[in-house]
């Protein structure tokens, strides 16, 4: 009985040991589960995957947004080869860009293969999209259901889109960026825009803590420009009672006035402008340095 035991008692033992062999070497075998901590002497390629806020508009220096500004930020650190590819598409939502990816769009699917950073930009035009359908719903309860259905139909399509990408590169950062209520600061009675803005925002963030590196980045502080204290929105939100034309229609807004939104584009009211992109690249950078992917 004793010599079972202690036989027992070394397997027990041995099974312990390679538990932790194994455990070992799949970190040094699977780069995913550590950082990368990307070398300042190694080639960097940053593959920027998205909708307009990647493709860059509203950025008055035509240089892509955030995609061009994050490369000569890295360049300032030091990184002294770096390489950034934008394939941000304009009004697309989280299937159409998964679709590029699939069909290899301008050799996409190769590039996100040799990335080591990924930064997407998802779920703008899903909701814009899906608002704008359903906004002269008269029934409140009615348009609640529709846009429940809208929002199941996002997570759906942003689970396969994000495990697509990781198909695609196992090892890679992604940066997934959230959105922001761009009509705010015209709009701010107006409530359910930003209700729908937090919830799908709250659904990206959740979603991408179920994959292993990948990063939310958040940049609804766009909605609220310089107006950033509640003692400064409630002074909005007053002296906004007057304003009643169609929230997705800001084409009528007097654009020879300006923006109010400091950080967004008074082309459009829509996309950000140049303060508004270097906050993107903020943000990314911030995410990076705390995810310890750059040094």
């Amino acid at each position: 009985m004793k010599r079972i035991l202690k036989g027992l008692l070394f397997l027990l033992l041995i099974v312990c040991v390679l538990g932790i062999s194994f455990t070992v070497m799949s970190e040094k075998l699977n780069p995913s589960n550590s950082h990368v901590n990307l070398s300042k002497n190694a080639k960097v390629n940053i593959v920027a995957l998205g909708d307009s806020l990647t493709q860059g508009v509203g950025d008055p220096k035509k240089s892509g947004g955030y995609v061009s500004r994050i490369k000569e930020q890295l360049q300032k650190r030091g990184y002294k080869n770096v390489e950034s590819y934008n394939y941000g598409i304009a009004g697309q939502r989280s299937d159409q860009i998964n679709a590029r990816i699939k069909q290899n769009k301008n050799g996409l699917t190769n590039k996100l293969r040799k990335a080591n950073v990924i930064v997407l930009t998802v779920g703008g035009n899903d909701l814009l999209q899906s608002l704008q359908k359903n906004a002269l719903i008269g029934s409140e309860s009615q348009f609640e259901r529709n846009m429940d259905g809208a929002i199941k139909k996002y997570q759906n399509n942003l689970q396969t889109f994000l495990s697509h990408v990781r198909r695609v590169n196992a090892t890679a950062p992604i940066y997934v960026y959230g959105i922001y209520n761009p009509v705010y600061v015209y709009f701010p009675n107006v409530t359910n825009i930003s209700q729908y803005v937090d919830k799908f925002n709250v659904i990206t963030s959740n979603k991408v803590k179920q994959y292993r590196r990948i990063h939310f980045v958040d940049i609804n502080e766009l909605t609220y420009g310089q107006f950033k204290t509640k003692e400064q929105r409630l002074k909005l939100e007053n002296s906004n009672k007057s304003i009643s034309i169609n929230p997705f229609n800001l084409i009528e807004l007097d654009g020879s006035q300006g923006e109010i939104n400091n950080y967004i584009s008074p082309t459009d009211h829509f996309h950000p402008n140049d303060k508004g992109y270097n906050f993107m690249t903020s943000q990314l950078l911030r995410a990076m340095e705390k995810n310890k992917d750059i040094k």
